[in-house]
């Protein structure tokens, strides 16, 4: 009899081992997504840009980019390209931004229920950003695939500290690809 507890318990044991490990690959796993993200850049023919935001005062930003973005340590690389231009289409300013941190960033799902590979997804990342020549933003990222909140709109936002507000989404395209575990 003792024998057989004995059997039980260790039996027992081997398979609480066996399941919190099992728990803790499959935790891991849930908690390390990533994404690349473009922005107006022509991945695979499927987002057109660049995309194009306005501000209050007429004047326009042209954005396009792509990078990486990890949910679980809240971190991002990458970065691209922007011109600036006044209500009448003349170049105010060109150069290059880099992604510096996420803020934050919620998935709507993936694009199945559209037509598109499950690994596209729609979400809206919040992304502060340099460009150069010296100014920080706040760069909103929305791609509207999966289920998006109603009033999102697709395209990118940009607020530059003590400058201008780029809050009105004119053009331009911007996804999600989830990359494997």
């Amino acid at each position: 009899m003792i024998r057989l507890i004995k059997k039980f318990l260790i039996t027992f044991a081997i398979l609480l081992a066996l399941l919190s490990l099992f728990s803790g690959v499959a935790f891991a796993r849930a908690g390390t997504v990533n994404y690349e993200y473009h922005i107006g850049d022509n991945f695979l023919g499927v987002v057109h840009g660049p995309t194009v935001v306005r501000a209050s005062n007429g004047d326009t930003i042209e954005i396009t980019g792509s990078g990486i973005l990890s949910v679980h340590n809240k971190s991002v690389s990458g970065g691209g390209t922007f011109v600036h231009k006044d209500s009448s289409g003349n170049v105010l300013g060109n150069g290059t931004w880099t992604a510096v941190q996420l803020l934050s960033f919620k998935s709507y799902g993936n694009g199945v229920p559209q037509g598109t590979p499950e690994e596209f997804e729609g979400g809206l990342a919040l992304i502060r950003v340099h460009l150069s020549p010296g100014f920080d933003a706040i760069m909103q990222v929305d791609c509207l695939l999966g289920n998006p909140p109603a009033g999102a709109e697709e395209g990118v936002r940009l607020a530059i500290q003590g400058v201008l507000n780029f809050n009105k989404e004119i053009s331009g395209e911007t996804l999600y690809v989830r990359l494997p575990s």
